[in-house]
């Protein structure tokens, strides 16, 4: 679902006014988090680091905020931060998402280097259904009914997972 919602990300022109690149700097990470390791980026194709910030830095947004956050806010980002000059995104919510090419682009990717188990094609649109149909469960039980097939589920999908590895818990290993 991530990477749809990233394709959706780059369709839509996101990374034109927010980066994805906290930089290591008092004033960032106070205001944005840990600073941005390159080992995080070592699957992006293409990166997505970005230049500009006309909106705040998004690399640690997965899990700062519900996901009826980010439905509220992609629908009308003033109702969620006031004074926001981020356009509202209205379709991403009565848009299907397309699927026709999700095997294919996990194919490519592997050939790059991104280490997709080899036949994850085959399930890779079950689990996909299955992460779209909690978030949209989630999404209804806080009063924005989505149906599970949106490219808005895909999109908040994705945001959520921005920055999520360097916060995991280490594994302990014996």
């Amino acid at each position: 679902m991530e990477l749809e919602g990233r394709d959706l990300y780059i369709r839509e022109g996101c990374n034109n006014c927010h980066s994805q690149l906290v930089r290591p700097f008092r004033s960032e990470t106070e205001r944005y988090g840990e600073y941005s390791k390159a080992g995080e980026y070592v699957y992006d194709h293409p990166f997505l680091w970005g230049s500009k910030r006309t909106g705040p830095d998004l690399h640690r947004q997965g899990g700062k905020y519900p996901n009826v956050w980010h439905y509220h806010h992609m629908i009308e980002p003033t109702r969620m931060s006031p004074g926001s000059i981020m356009p509202p995104y209205p379709w991403l919510e009565t848009n299907v998402l397309d699927l026709s090419y999700t095997a294919d682009k996990i194919t490519a990717l592997r050939r790059i280097g991104v280490p997709y188990p080899e036949g994850f094609e085959a399930s890779a649109l079950q689990n996909l259904e299955t992460q779209a149909k909690e978030i949209a469960k989630d999404l209804q039980k806080n009063g924005a009914a989505v149906d599970h097939d949106k490219e808005l589920i895909a999109m908040i999908a994705y945001l959520q997972r921005l920055g999520v590895d360097i916060k995991a818990a280490p594994t302990v290993t014996k």
